[in-house]
This record gives C-alpha cells, structure tokens and sequence, in this order.
C-alpha cells in the first residue's frame, strides 16, 4: 500500500472537500476552490495546480468516473466515500500515472456507452443539445470537456501589446500569439499569473479568446455613450473602455452589489476612468436612460453551455426548468432593455450558450416584433470545437434613425 506524503494528503482532503461542497452542497466550484486554496498558503503552486485539475476534470468527468466505479466493482455512488474513490480513480485512469487499466479505459471509452454517460452530462441536456444542435452536438460536447485554455488580453490602456508580450516572454511561460485577437496571448502551461508584477500594475486582463470577440461587435468608438446593461464582474466592460480609449462613458449596471464592486476594483488597477456602475434597484434606472445610449451590451444572463470548460459544475446544477426560466428573462430584457438604444444607436445581444433557443432563437421573435425600429445588421456564432474556445453567439441589431 502506497504511503501518502503530508502534502498530498492535503491535497486528497481538499479534493474531495470541495467536491462534496459541490455536488452535495450545491456549491460553485470556483468560489470553494478559491476559498480552500486562500486557507492553505503553505501549498506551492504545482500543489494548487494538481488540486484545481483534479478538482475540474472530476467534476466533468463524474457520472463516467461513476460508471467506471461500477463496473470496478467498487462502492456505489452513494457511498460516503464517493468523492475519495472518484479522486483515486481519477489518479489511475490519467494516462501519466502509468497505472491505468486498459481494459477499464477501453469500456468506459466505448462507443458503445450512451453519449450522456461517455460524455458525462445529464440526459436532459443531451437530449436537448441533440434537439437543438442535430449532428454537430458529438463534436461540441468532446470540445466542450477538455481543459479550457488560460488567455490573457493586453490592456491598453496601460501599455501597448508589445511590450504586455515582452513580459509574458520574460516569465519564461511558453506562449502563442492569437490571430483573431491581436492583443492576446495564450499561455501553454500554469503559471501564477495574479502574482506577475504586470498583473499589479494593470497590463492585462485574463478574458478568454471568445469572450474577447464581443467588445469589438460592440463597434464602439471613443467619446460614446454606452452601457453594458448586464456587467457582472466587468470583463467586458474594461475591453469597452480600452477600445473607447478611456473617451466617452460606459454605464455599467448589473443586479448584482458584489460584482459590481469587483467591477470597480478591476477598473481602478486597469485605469478605466470613464465606467460608471449602477446597480439595477428598479425599472427606473431603465426608464431614465431610455433613448440616450450610442451603443448597448447585453450579454444576458444564460445557461453557461459555452463555458462549461471553466465551469464544469453548471451542467450538474441547471435543470430544465431553469433553462425554461432563463429563456422568458432573456426575451423579456431584450424587448425591454433595447429601449435604452437612441435613434441610430446599435444593441448588442450576446450569450455564453451553444444553444440556438438562447441565441438565434431569440433574436428573430424580437426582430419581428419591433421591425419597425431594429434589423438585424450581423450575428455571429462561435463554437468550442471549430473555434477553439468558449463558445459564444453575439448578434448586432440597429436602430432606426427615425
């Protein structure tokens, strides 16, 4: 029997902590891990590593870990050592171990195994991915389950991209330029970017590549009048006012205090002077800046499809009726929040989902109702297996000068 060293007892505890506070707690993966990894200084960074990888790959690789228990013949999944033999399991099966079962893998790889228990999600959302998606859903769930690649954007309003690269070069961390995104780059390994003294000083922003694509939809120029209707956290808003060249004014609003407050911080250390938030209270923050804004985001709240390799645990929390749910809100914040657009003015709609009921699907009953002040001037669709990313749809709509 192999002797665990201290650390990686530390390490075999905070996995199967944070994945009990994840699927039995119903806890953001995230938030747990950022928490547990704050309460444990004294781990290195290749520990906090192992930690964040396991944790991951276990969550979206669950229900066939599970299968792979059974057919082991090891306790069932209710089991209260669950999480442990999904941990050592997970150690045995990764082909760097060297101690893999072959036979083992071969079956829980089969074709043969239905797609939801191969690819790991719930029957519902296969069934509705199939619906939704036909053929191309097998390539978009294989897409969606492999490691997401870690991006950061050059923040230029604090530097130019060349010498943000000059930077990443000297950390010695291999990296590659984005041809879609010219100031981006993406790292090839780990490495613990938020202690770079770049990152202190404001040089960039970690924004995944698809994610980097919607702020240049947005079309904005510098000295416009544009609110980012859904915030968050500010991603987007801080690629707005880097694009505006800090001229002009970003209203940023969201219902959320805690993001907001996020937004803030990361505006001061980006040097984004010209964002303003305001949190949504009531439909008379809307209603006082009907007609008033050069260009609108709204990057809608969603079922998270295109990010689930960042978040593995959405596809375990969302149900049906959620998605039923987030379907009504976001048709109702297109119809009512497109009134904040002046006369001329550009919305933009965007969702982090690969699922045209929350994208495409929305858009044409809004066309249809307000033809006579938006038409559509583009719409975008980018998916995990053919972009190499998050996945993401993103349409324009213009308003009518009159």
């Amino acid at each position: 029997m192999k002797v665990l060293m201290f650390n990686e007892l530390w390490i075999q505890a905070l996995v199967t902590e944070t994945l009990s506070q994840v699927f039995i707690h119903n806890n953001r993966a995230d938030r747990v891990l950022q928490r547990s990894l704050a309460s444990h200084p004294a781990l290195s960074e290749k520990d906090r590593g192992q930690i964040v990888d396991a944790v991951y790959d276990i969550i979206r690789y669950i229900r066939r870990l599970e299968t792979a228990m059974e057919m082991s013949g090891e306790p069932s999944a209710a089991d209260p050592d669950r999480w442990y033999d999904a941990w050592q399991l997970w150690r045995g099966l990764r082909p760097a171990a060297g101690e893999a079962d072959s036979e083992l893998v071969r079956r829980i790889e089969s074709p043969d195994l239905p797609r939801a228990v191969r690819e790991s999600v719930p029957d519902w959302l296969d069934a509705r991915g199939v619906a939704e998606r036909g053929v191309t859903w097998d390539a978009l769930l294989a897409a969606l389950n492999e490691k997401p690649q870690l991006v950061l954007r050059a923040n230029t309003l604090k530097t130019p991209a060349g010498p943000f690269f000059d930077s990443v070069r000297d950390s010695g961390v291999p990296w590659h330029p984005l041809e879609d995104a010219p100031e981006a780059v993406v790292l090839e390994a780990f490495a613990p970017v938020f202690q770079w003294p770049a990152f202190k000083q404001g040089w960039f922003e970690i924004q995944d590549a698809a994610s980097q694509m919607v702020a240049p939809f947005v079309e904005v120029r510098p000295g416009m009048r544009v609110v980012d209707a859904c915030c968050g956290s500010g991603g987007k808003t801080l690629h707005l006012a880097a694009l505006m060249r800090n001229r002009g004014r970003i209203i940023a609003l969201d219902v959320d205090a805690e993001k907001l407050a996020e937004l803030e911080k990361r505006a001061r250390r980006a040097g984004a002077t010209i964002i303003e938030t305001r949190l949504i209270t009531s439909t008379k923050i809307i209603k006082r800046l009907a007609d008033s804004a050069d260009r609108v985001l709204l990057d809608v709240p969603c079922s998270g499809t295109g990010v689930l390799r960042r978040n593995p645990d959405i596809k375990w929390r969302l149900r049906p009726e959620d998605l039923t749910r987030l379907l009504e809100e976001q048709q109702h914040l297109l119809s009512y929040y497109s009134r904040m657009v002046k006369p001329g003015g550009r919305l933009v709609y965007a969702t982090c989902s690969v699922l045209p009921s929350e994208g495409e699907d929305q858009v044409r009953p809004f066309l249809q109702s307000f033809a006579e002040r938006f038409s559509l001037v583009e719409e975008k669709r980018l998916d995990p297996h053919t972009f190499g990313f998050d996945g993401f749809y993103m349409a324009a709509l213009q308003r009518t000068s009159l």
